[in-house]
């Protein structure tokens, strides 16, 4: 059965609620970039099955009961990615009572954890879709003590269980951040993380009699220990936000004995240390909009960062750690590529990279047989603010563009309609 992206507008089966998941969807004529080994598909059918790619190419077979969705001319990417951020955790900034990203006056160690906070009514993702963006990871904003905590990885339509990957990440400060945290001295807060993985190492040789009443000589509770012992094991990627230069070069020297996968978050000055970095393999989530010196860790910002890493060899991915501002993803990636950076690498950065990331990689970020159906259907360069979404996908279901300000905008072009549709 042949839809166009219209007519299933007006059948209604890409209502943000409600609406029935065909078990098989071919999306036709696209072309479509699959952020993979394919490459760029022209004139390219995806078909999908209960959820999942099944097959994705020029000749792929339609079957006959398939709902088929026709998309020529128009260009198919995976769903975009917020690497890291507050959605699902802060709704309105300025009232404290629906922040869930922090704790305030009350220590925080490695064991807090956001996932079980995220409100996934919460009307910020129907904003998010209208950018693309498919998924996140909701993180804890740094608060009292070094360690942040843990940062999961959230579908952003609604779902009963919107997180699908829990505690994925670990997420520390450093830098100014890290001091403000550690009595004043960036030097104590680096000493701070790394005694927390020595203590957790000296938790973990002691035997299960013992562990607690250790603990209680230890600077952090049997909980975080516990939390640092698993990331210890389990490998676990640990997040750090710095962005001066020689903070992040203090930290590379520091973390070099650590089993653990390191990304920097921030890194304004990380242009500076590139080489170093790209010979660590540590990748970068950064705003390539940031080139103010708006702290003395930035003042060596610029606004081809992100350009000068990726020369170097170091893996970049673009975030808005503001829930608000997470649909402007792709016009962050569009304008990297203004600043030099290849176009592949800037859709990359906001779709495979943060899946890599994430340790998702083998089923999200790309356009390929057995990844999740994330997908979205652009009028035109995904990276142009000339194009839009047409609809998002999420696991085989899609989505029309949906939010709060585009129900107001309706509402008032029919001054008859006196009640909001419900939805994000």
């Amino acid at each position: 059965m042949k839809r166009t992206a219209q007519q299933l507008l007006a059948l209604g089966l890409l209502a943000l609620a409600g609406a029935v998941q065909a078990e098989v969807t071919a999306i036709t004529g696209a072309t479509v970039h699959t952020l993979g080994p394919a490459g760029t598909l022209e004139n390219a059918t995806v078909l999908v099955r209960d959820g999942i790619i099944e097959a994705v190419g020029v000749e792929v077979p339609v079957p006959a009961e398939a709902t088929v969705l026709e998309a020529e001319g128009q260009v198919l990417t995976p769903g975009l990615l917020a690497p890291i951020t507050n959605i699902g955790l802060v709704e309105v900034s300025g009232v404290g009572s629906t922040n869930d990203q922090r704790l305030k006056d009350t220590p925080v160690g490695p064991a807090f954890s956001v996932r079980h906070g995220v409100n996934r009514f919460s009307v910020l993702f129907g904003v998010a879709r209208t950018g693309g963006v498919t998924r996140a990871l909701a993180a804890p904003e740094p608060g009292p003590g070094v360690f942040a905590g843990q940062g999961s990885v959230i579908r952003l339509d609604g779902a009963p269980a919107p997180v699908t990957a829990p505690d994925r990440v670990l997420v520390a400060a450093l830098g100014e951040r890290g001091a403000d945290r550690a009595g004043g001295s960036r030097a104590r807060a680096l000493q701070s993380l790394l005694q927390g993985f020595a203590e957790a190492q000296r938790y973990g040789r002691s035997n299960e009699l013992s562990r607690r009443g250790l603990a209680s000589g230890l600077s952090l509770p049997y909980y975080d220990l516990e939390a640092l012992e698993r990331a210890l094991s389990e490998k676990q990627p640990l997040w750090v936000h710095v962005d001066r230069a020689a903070d992040l070069e203090a930290l590379l020297a520091a973390t070099e004995a650590l089993p653990l996968p390191l990304v920097i978050v921030g890194g304004a000055e990380a242009w500076r240390v590139a080489p170093a970095l790209a010979a660590r393999n540590v990748p970068v989530v950064l705003d390539p909009l940031g080139n103010l010196p708006e702290s003395f860790d930035r003042l060596g910002a610029r606004i081809d960062n992100a350009t000068l890493l990726h020369e170097a060899g170091v893996r970049v991915a673009f975030t808005e750690l503001v829930g608000h501002e997470v649909r402007e993803l792709r016009q962050y990636a569009g304008n990297a590529v203004a600043q030099g950076l290849p176009w592949e690498v800037a859709l990359a950065a906001i779709t495979r990279v943060p899946a890599e990331l994430w340790g998702e990689g083998d089923r999200l970020g790309q356009i390929a047989p057995g990844y999740r159906a994330d997908l979205v259907l652009w009028t035109g360069d995904p990276l142009e603010l000339t194009s839009w979404a047409r609809w998002t996908m999420i696991e085989g279901q899609p989505f029309a563009p949906a939010s709060r300000q585009l129900q107001l905008r309706d509402r008032y072009r029919n001054p008859a309609q006196r009640v909001l549709p419900p939805g994000g």
